[in-house]
C-alpha cells in the first residue's frame, strides 16, 4: 500500500484535534485571532487531504477502493495495546472507502466554510478562543466517527460527537435556555449512545467480532430474528441523533446555540450520522427486512411530520431545524427501502443547501441584533441584498426547483420508491415536497417581503466578509451540486458502486423519470403559489383559515405535544420520586443509618472509656483473661481434631 494511503488518512483524523489543542494550550498566549486562524487551517488542511486522498483512491481497481489502516504501523503488531478482553481484540484502525469519503469530503469542506463563517459571526464573542476549540473538537469526533474500522471505534466518535454537541449548544452557559437545551440534546443522544452498545453486545454474541469486515462477511450466519434486533438497536442510535421519531425534540431546541453551531451540526454533519450508521450496516439490513422497513417507516413519518410543524413556526431558525429534520427523514427514507446511493446523494445537497440557509439566515439575525422572530422582520430584501439572494437560492434547491441540486436528489428517492414498489412511502414523501415548498416560501416572504419591515430597532448591514465569502460559495454549490447526476451520467453511483458491490442490484440516478419530475416540480411551485397568495396577496384567507383551523395550528404550534407528554410521562414522575426520597427515605432512612451508626460508635466509646481507668491491676487482669481464652480456644480446636481423627 503506497504512503499515501497509510499516512495520509492518520493526519486527515488528527490535524482538528491538533488544532483543539494548540487553542486550548498555545493560543491564549497570543491575540484571540490567532485561534480563528489555526481552527481553520487544521480543517482547511484535512479537507485538502481528503481531496487528495479521494482521487488517489477513486483512481484504483474498484477492489482496491476499500481498505483498513491500523495505527501506529509500529504498534498493529500488538492490537492488545488498545483492547485486549479475550477473546476479543480490538485495534485502533480507520476504514477507508467511497461511503467514508463522501462523508469526509463533507465533514471537513463545509466544515472549513462554517469555520471560516464563524471568524466574522463569533467576533464579539467573549469565548472567541474556546468557540473555536469546541468546533475543531466537533470536527475530529466526527471524523473517528466516520472513518473508524470497526463498531467500537464508532461508538466511539458517536458518544464524542454527543460531547461535543453538548459543548456547542450550552456555548452561551449565560442563558439557560441555551444550557437546558444543550442537558436535552446530551440525555436523548445518550439514549442512542445505549441502543448502539445493545447491539454491539448482540454482534459479539453471534459474530464473535466487532470488525466491519468481519462482521458482514458472515452476517447471514445470524438468522432473521438476531439481524433484526440488531438493526432495530443501531436504528436506535440513527434516531436519537439524526432527530427522528421519537426522539426528535431536542433539534428545535439546539437551536439556542450559535449559528455557526446550527449550520455545523445540525445541517451538515451530526445529524446526518444515522445515515451514515445506516447506509455502513447495509449488509446486516439487507438481511432484516423488518428492520429495513421500520427504518423506512420512521424516516417517512418524521420527514411529514416535521414539514406539517414547520407550516406554521415563526422564528426563522425553528423552520429551518424542522425543515432538517425533515430532509433527513427523507435520507433515513431512501436507505430503509435500499436507495443507498440516492440517500447519499440527499446528503451531499442537503449539506450545500441547508448550512447555506443557516448562513443566510445568520447574516439577517446578525444585521438584526440577534432577532429570530419572523413577524418582526419583513421588506429585508432590499435592505441586504446578500441575505436575501442566498437565501434564496437554497430555497429554490430544498424545494427542488430546476436546476438546483434538491431537483435533483429529492427526485431521485422519490424516483427509487416507485421502483422498489414503495407506493405509500412514495405518496407521503410526495406530500411533504408539497409541504417543504409552502413552508419555505412562507418563510421567505416574511423574512424579506411581507410589507414594510416590521421590526423595533433599524436594520444595520454590518457584516463581515469571512460571513459572505462562505454563503457565495455555497450559493454556487447549491445550483450546481446535483449536476452529479445528469442524464447518461451518474458519478454518485459510480463512485459508490464498491462500497454497495454485495447488493445485486444498484440503483442508478441517471435514467430520469421525466414525468414524475416535472410532477414533483409542479408541486413546488403549488407550494410557492399558496404561500404567495397567503403571505402577500391575500392575508385575510390568512387569517380565515388561522380560525378555521386553529386546533390544527395549535397542535402544530407546540410540536404534536412531544415535550408536554414526555415531561408528564418522565420528567414528573422523576420529579416526584426525587422529591419523596429528599422528604421521607433521606432524613429517616439514610440519614437514620448514619445517625444510628454515629451513635452506636459513641456507645462503644463510653463503654470503653469506662474501662480505661488507667490502673495496671486491671491491665494486667485483663492480659492475663485474654490469654486464659486464647490457650482455651486452641485447647478446644486440638480436642475437636483428636475426637475427629479417633472416628
Amino acid at each position: 500500500m503506497s504512503g499515501t494511503l497509510t499516512t495520509v488518512p492518520f493526519t486527515i483524523l488528527f490535524l482538528p484535534l491538533f488544532g483543539t489543542i494548540v487553542i486550548a494550550f498555545v493560543c491564549p498566549r497570543f491575540h484571540r485571532v490567532a485561534a480563528a486562524i489555526i481552527a481553520n487551517l487544521a480543517i482547511f488542511g484535512s479537507f485538502l487531504l481528503t481531496v487528495i486522498l479521494a482521487l488517489t483512491v477513486w483512481r484504483l481497481p474498484p477492489a482496491a477502493q476499500a481498505f483498513t489502516v491500523k495505527y501506529p504501523p509500529a504498534w498493529a503488531a500488538h492490537p492488545q495495546f488498545w483492547a485486549h478482553i479475550p477473546p476479543l481484540t480490538i485495534s485502533f484502525e480507520l476504514r477507508i472507502d467511497p461511503l467514508a469519503l463522501v462523508w469526509m469530503l463533507i465533514v471537513t469542506g463545509v466544515g472549513f466554510l462554517i469555520h471560516l463563517y464563524s471568524i466574522g459571526y463569533m467576533a464579539e464573542s467573549k469565548n472567541y478562543r474556546t468557540f473555536f476549540a469546541y468546533m475543531n473538537l466537533f470536527v475530529f469526533t466526527m471524523l473517528v466517527l466516520v472513518m473508524a474500522g470497526n463498531f467500537l471505534w464508532l461508538l466511539v466518535g458517536w458518544g464524542g460527537v454527543g460531547l461535543a454537541s453538548y459543548l456547542l449548544i450550552g456555548f452561551d452557559t449565560d442563558r439557560p435556555a441555551a444550557v437546558a437545551a444543550a442537558r436535552k440534546a446530551l440525555i436523548l443522544n445518550v439514549i442512542g449512545d445505549v441502543g448502539i452498545m445493545l447491539a454491539l453486545f448482540l454482534m459479539y454474541a453471534h459474530f464473535g467480532s466487532l470488525s466491519y469486515k468481519e462482521v458482514f462477511a458472515n452476517v447471514t450466519s445470524a438468522g432473521p430474528a438476531a439481524l433484526n434486533w440488531i438493526g432495530i438497536w443501531l436504528l436506535l442510535g440513527a434516531v436519537a441523533k439524526s432527530a427522528q421519531l421519537p426522539l426528535q425534540t431536542w433539534l428545535p431546541d439546539a437551536m439556542e446555540g450559535p449559528t455557526p453551531v446550527s449550520a455545523l451540526i445540525h445541517a451538515a454533519t451530526m445529524v446526518t450520522a444515522g445515515v451514515y450508521l445506516i447506509a455502513r450496516a447495509h449488509p446486516i439490513y439487507d438481511h432484516a427486512p423488518l428492520a429495513a422497513q421500520t427504518v423506512a417507516i420512521v424516516g417517512c413519518a418524521t420527514a411529514l411530520f416535521a414539514a406539517t410543524i414547520g407550516c406554521v413556526q415563526y422564528d426563522i431558525k425553528r423552520v429551518l431545524a424542522y425543515s432538517t429534520m425533515s430532509q433527513i427523514g427523507y435520507m433515513v427514507l431512501a436507505v430503509g427501502v435500499g436507495a443507498y446511493a440516492a440517500g447519499t446523494f440527499h446528503f451531499v445537497t442537503h449539506a450545500f443547501f441547508k448550512a447555506l440557509l443557516f448562513m443566510a439566515a445568520g447574516i439577517v439575525i446578525h444585521n438584526l441584533s440577534g432577532e429570530q422572530d419572523t413577524r418582526k422582520m419583513g421588506g429585508l430584501a432590499k435592505r441586504m441584498p446578500l441575505a436575501f439572494s442566498t437565501f434564496l437560492a437554497g430555497t429554490l434547491a430544498i424545494t427542488g426547483i430546476f436546476p438546483f441540486a434538491g431537483f435533483f436528489s429529492k427526485d431521485a428517492i422519490l424516483d427509487q420508491l416507485l421502483r422498489l414498489h414503495h407506493p405509500a412511502l412514495w405518496f407521503f414523501a410526495t406530500l411533504t415536497a408539497l409541504l417543504t415548498a409552502f413552508y419555505m416560501f412562507r418563510l421567505v416572504f416574511l423574512t424579506f417581503f411581507s410589507g414594510a419591515y416590521r421590526g423595533e430597532h433599524e436594520p444595520h448591514a454590518a457584516r463581515s466578509g469571512t460571513m459572505a465569502l462562505p454563503a457565495v460559495l455555497l450559493a454556487v454549490l447549491s445550483l450546481v451540486g446535483g449536476w452529479l447526476v445528469l442524464p447518461g451520467h451518474d458519478a454518485v453511483t459510480s463512485a459508490l458502486a464498491s462500497t454497495f458491490a454485495d447488493r445485486s442490484t444498484l440503483e442508478s440516478m441517471a435514467d430520469f423519470n421525466w414525468p414524475l419530475s416535472l410532477g414533483t416540480l409542479a408541486l413546488a411551485v403549488v407550494g410557492f403559489l399558496a404561500a404567495y397568495a397567503l403571505y402577500e396577496r391575500a392575508p385575510q384567507m390568512r387569517e380565515r383559515l388561522r380560525t378555521t383551523l386553529r386546533p390544527v395550528r395549535a397542535l402544530l404550534m407546540n410540536a404534536y405535544y412531544f415535550d408536554t407528554i414526555y415531561h408528564w410521562l418522565f420528567e414528573v414522575p422523576a420529579y416526584t420520586v426525587a422529591s419523596d426520597f429528599a422528604r421521607y427515605v433521606d432524613p429517616e432512612g439514610i440519614a437514620g443509618v448514619t445517625t444510628g451508626l454515629a451513635r452506636t460508635t459513641v456507645h462503644l466509646g463510653d463503654t470503653m472509656r469506662g474501662w480505661e481507668t488507667g490502673y495496671l491491676r486491671r491491665y494486667g487482669l485483663s492480659m492475663l483473661v485474654g490469654v486464659v481464652l486464647i490457650l482455651a480456644y486452641y485447647l478446644y480446636v486440638a480436642h475437636q481434631g483428636a475426637a475427629l481423627g479417633a472416628r
